[in-house]
């Protein structure tokens, strides 16, 4: 009981989430939810879809990351040229 409880939390949460990654898995994961529950999909399916939702949320999640730091190099480059190169030679 406590972990559907969690899981239903969890699954309005993540409908909420500004991301459309997280939206559109918490949307599968709903769906596959209630085809497991009427015998449409089988507990092995089931098992397989989350594993492949797994191996993406975790690609997404090194993508955003990378993205991440990108930016912050980006901002960095740009201080140290702008900032520092020029306008401090200004100074």
């Amino acid at each position: 009981t406590l972990a559907k409880d969690e899981l239903k939390e969890l699954m309005i949460s993540a409908k909420k989430d500004e991301s459309e990654f997280v939206r559109m898995q918490a949307e599968n994961v709903e769906r596959w939810t209630v085809m497991l529950a009427a015998g449409e999909l089988t507990p092995a399916g089931y098992k397989k879809f989350v594993s492949k939702m797994d191996v993406l949320a975790k690609l997404e999640t090194i993508k955003l990351e990378v993205a991440a730091k990108a930016s912050a190099q980006r901002l960095a480059d740009g201080i140290q040229k702008y900032v520092i190169d020029g306008l401090c030679k200004l100074l």
